[in-house]
């Protein structure tokens, strides 16, 4: 399994009366980009929101890490900081 980052866009007409693009990312595991490009099409957001696929990227490696996922009956779990959060960050050593 990989990691895909999907790139999408979509118009919303709450802003700016839907004539400019907005965008988002989803993150995606699948076995290839054809199966993450059939997946995203399953997300609840993706679909609510009338949204397309711009771009997809399968992420392997970063800064020199490798991407490892491991199977897990977890649910999804995804930290999220906002920006008054990350400017009161602290080094945790």
């Amino acid at each position: 399994m990989n990691l895909y980052l999907i790139h999408t866009g979509y118009y919303d007409k709450n802003i700016g009366d839907g004539f400019y693009e907005q965008h988002t990312n989803i993150f995606v595991v699948a076995k290839s980009p054809f199966e993450a490009r059939e997946l995203v099409k399953k997300n609840k957001e993706y679909i609510d929101k009338k949204m397309h696929i711009d771009g997809i990227k399968e992420i392997e490696n970063i800064d020199g890490y490798d991407i490892k996922l491991v199977d897990s009956n977890n649910d999804t779990k995804v930290n999220t900081y906002n920006h008054y959060q990350v400017r009161f960050l602290k080094d945790e050593q």
